[in-house]
């Protein structure tokens, strides 16, 4: 059954982390791990779900970071929501410094929302473009490694169906995510005080 959905698997994959960028709860995660999963059990090619993967990864964030950088968020602020979400990224930028650091460009993505809001926040801060197509580069390919191998690893090492392994893989996904943004929470806090 899975098998017919082949076709559409890698392009879906590519598309939906894509758009994952611009509208974080998309839950491209989800289906990321899930073709891990189906590789696990030979009903996707793992290495092809990687690409698509990664490919989607960079183009998204590179299109959320042009979009800062050229400052078309002139769209959001008429609405509402828009300024607000405007006002808590510049008071984060203000916060962090105007420079990102090349660790929080490949590293943030990890965290819930955090690939929309390193690559606008490098986008508002202006890091220069060579930069940030790298860092991104390397930034999607851990990932995109991640995420696949998360489904691989869950699809080997339970004997259980594919969607099984789709939702422990995601489950811990999910952990992981929620202790790293404690943890860096956390450490906030404390150097603060």
């Amino acid at each position: 059954m899975l098998a017919s959905f082949l076709p559409v698997l890698y392009p879906a994959i590519l598309v939906a982390v894509a758009i994952d960028a611009f509208i974080p709860p998309l839950p491209a995660e989800i289906l990321t791990i899930t073709a891990g999963a189906m590789s696990a059990h030979r009903d996707a090619d793992p290495l092809l779900t990687w690409i698509a993967a990664f490919l989607g990864c960079w183009i998204g964030d590179l299109a959320v970071y042009l979009l800062f950088r050229r400052e078309l968020t002139g769209l959001l602020v008429r609405w509402r929501w828009g300024r607000a979400v405007r006002r808590q990224l510049d008071a984060a930028i203000a916060r962090a410094g105007r420079s990102a650091t090349d660790a929080a460009l490949i590293a943030v993505r990890f965290l819930p929302g955090g690939r929309t809001a390193s690559m606008a926040a490098a986008g508002i801060s202006r890091v220069p473009g060579r930069r940030v197509v790298v860092l991104d580069g390397v930034g999607s390919a851990l990932w995109a490694v991640w995420t696949v191998g998360l489904g691989f690893v869950t699809g080997t090492a339970v004997d259980l169906p594919v969607w099984a392994g789709s939702l422990i893989g995601s489950g811990i996904g999910l952990i992981s995510g929620t202790v790293i943004a404690g943890v860096l929470a956390w450490r906030s806090r404390r150097a603060r005080r």
